[in-house]
């Protein structure tokens, strides 16, 4: 099941775009009133005008903008980045929500190979906004993913060459 597809950048791009038409249009037309107001020498509607016009942009930009903007480059990433798939045991699920790249996670434990260490955890992250199927721990299951990131997951055969 893949996660991620053109349609998925195309909607998320969409939602952006609107997002900033209107942080825009709103921070344009405050400018223009400070524009105005400076140009009718009102010195209170000047600043007032500037003052409302950088805060909105700023709120705005910050709180609506940037965190589908880094969302947007997480859904790009998973559509033409490099991926790699691996058959893994699912161990476990942390209880927190993890932040990733600006982008809430779920934080899912996986067994792999071991490390230098002797650790067979291997961390992976599951989009928070997509809906997490039931997983079973000890249950095997083919795994894309890009960085740390999934964005494919379906049931597996428990792989042959097991130790």
């Amino acid at each position: 099941m893949q996660l991620y597809s053109t349609q998925t950048d195309l909607a998320v791009s969409r939602r952006l775009n609107r997002r900033l038409a209107v942080l825009f249009i709103v921070t344009g037309l405050l400018l223009a009133v400070f524009v105005w107001a400076v140009i009718t020498r009102t010195e209170w509607l000047a600043m007032a005008s500037a003052c409302v016009a950088g805060c909105f942009a700023i709120f705005f930009a910050d709180l609506f903008c940037a965190p589908l903007y880094r969302y947007r480059r997480l859904v790009r990433s998973a559509v033409s980045g490099r991926s790699h798939s691996r058959t893994l045991e699912f161990a476990r699920l942390e209880p927190d929500i993890s932040v990733v790249d600006g982008v809430p996670c779920r934080s899912l434990i996986f067994l792999g190979d071991p490390d230098k260490h002797g650790s067979r955890d291997m961390l992976l992250y599951w989009d928070n906004e997509m809906q997490l199927p039931v997983m079973e721990a000890g249950a095997f299951y083919a795994v894309e993913y890009t960085g740390k990131n999934i964005i494919g997951l379906q049931p597996a055969e428990a792989p042959s060459s097991r130790p």
